[in-house]
């Protein structure tokens, strides 16, 4: 396993729970603190400096471990299914941009809550949801990116809900021909949906290809009510080689935040025990 941590794109500094300063602030920061990528948010992935990026990731040793869309949704209320066609044209344009970051690092594409909501209107429906996405990994795939699909609870919304939901639903794309479709798995999530969450983790196997770490009310990891020192042991049983983001809140700031989470998460990432005594 390895460490990540969010941080925005400069156009994409909105209100997330990541880091939004210029990289040159954040990057050595995480360095000296023990993670070795960088979850990146981005707004318009087009806007994207990929020289400024590349040569500060190289300049502190860090990786891109993923491309998420959170400031897209989140400022410019962008999803793929929206009954409004504009928007779901919009969405998709961007999607693409996002594609394409993706393979320019060789980082997987993250997709939750920017699939949208399913209902009864045109362009919502579930069939609108798998065409679209089918579209989305046959464009992928030919950029060698693979997309995963981030299961998160009914208040959040309403389509794949939950871990078996997810499999089922990327199995019947993959025989559509989708073959590089997997899980984004959110402990926070998970800590709603799953009965158990190491069982779950132990049921998606190799499908899981990142992972979001937070503890109830994303709290800091070791901080909260979620058996997060169990989870992290189950992942080393699974021997799973992908990267641990936080998506957590960010106070008393992502700094604290940032090196809080470290703490708690370094010692099972580097295979060792957790050494801290904080519950973990």
């Amino acid at each position: 396993m390895k460490l990540a941590y969010p941080v925005t794109s400069p156009e994409g500094r909105g209100k997330v729970k990541a880091f939004t300063k210029d990289y040159e602030r954040v990057f050595p920061l995480l360095q000296e603190w023990g993670y070795q990528g960088v979850e990146l948010l981005v707004r318009d992935p087009d806007q994207v400096d990929r020289q400024y990026l590349g040569r500060c990731l190289r300049q502190w040793n860090l990786k891109l471990a993923a491309v998420g869309t959170s400031p897209m949704q989140i400022m410019d209320k962008l999803f793929l299914v929206h009954p409004e066609e504009s928007v779901r044209r919009e969405a998709r344009r961007r999607c693409s941009g996002l594609l394409r970051l993706c393979r320019d690092f060789g980082a997987p594409a993250l997709m939750g809550k920017y699939r949208g909501q399913i209902s009864g209107e045109p362009g919502c429906g579930r069939e609108d949801l798998a065409e679209c996405m089918e579209g989305i990994c046959r464009e992928a795939k030919d950029l060698g990116v693979q997309v995963l699909l981030e299961p998160q609870n009914a208040s959040n919304i309403n389509n794949l809900n939950t871990i078996d939901e997810t499999l089922s639903w990327i199995e019947e794309r993959e025989r559509a021909g989708c073959g590089n479709l997997g899980i984004l798995a959110d402990i926070y999530h998970m800590g709603i949906t799953e009965k158990s969450i190491p069982e779950s983790i132990r049921r998606a196997g190799g499908r899981i290809g990142f992972i979001h770490m937070a503890d109830s009310d994303r709290k800091i990891p070791g901080e909260g009510r979620l058996p997060v020192g169990e989870v992290m042991k189950t992942l080393q049983r699974e021997q799973y080689e992908g990267y641990v983001s936080l998506e957590i809140d960010q106070t008393p700031s992502s700094e604290a935040a940032a090196e809080r989470s470290a703490r708690a998460l370094l010692a099972y990432v580097v295979g060792g025990e957790n050494v801290d005594g904080n519950g973990l």
